[in-house]
C-alpha cells in the first residue's frame, strides 16, 4: 500500500513541483541582496577610473535614474540595496566618452547582478 502511494504519478509530480519551488526559494533568499557590480573599460580594454555609472529603472513610460556611483582604479563599480526588476546601466566620463545604456531584466526584486561583460566607454567626438 505504502509503495503504491509513494510511486503514484500524482505523488511524484506534486513532490517534484514542491521540491523545485523549495530550491527556487532558497536561491532567491541567497541572491536577493540587491547588489549590481561590474567594470567600466575604455575601447582599448583599459580600466576607466572615476567614471560615473548610473543605475536607472524602466517604468511603463520612462527611464528614471535611481542611483549613481564612480569607478575605482580598476574600473570597478558596485551598487547595493536596489529593488528593481528592470535595470538600465550607463557609464560616462567627461573628456573620455560614454558607454551606451544597457538593459538588464532580472527575475526577482533585488536580484544580485554581476556583469559578465564590462561597460565599454566609446570616445565622443
Amino acid at each position: 500500500m505504502l509503495r503504491s502511494v509513494l510511486y503514484n504519478r500524482y505523488t511524484i509530480t506534486f513532490g517534484t513541483i514542491a521540491l523545485l519551488a523549495m530550491v527556487w526559494n532558497v536561491y532567491v533568499m541567497v541572491n536577493d541582496d540587491g547588489i549590481v557590480a561590474g567594470r567600466v573599460v575604455a575601447s582599448d580594454g583599459s580600466p576607466v577610473e572615476n567614471a560615473t555609472v548610473v543605475l536607472s529603472e524602466k517604468t511603463l513610460l520612462v527611464t528614471s535614474p535611481r542611483d549613481k556611483t564612480t569607478t575605482d582604479a580598476d574600473g570597478r563599480f558596485k551598487f547595493s540595496g536596489h529593488t528593481v526588476y528592470h535595470v538600465y546601466l550607463e557609464a560616462y566620463k567627461n573628456g573620455v566618452g560614454r558607454a551606451p545604456q544597457k538593459d538588464y531584466h532580472l527575475y526577482f526584486r533585488g536580484q544580485n547582478l554581476n556583469l559578465s561583460e564590462s561597460l565599454q566607454i566609446e570616445k565622443t567626438q
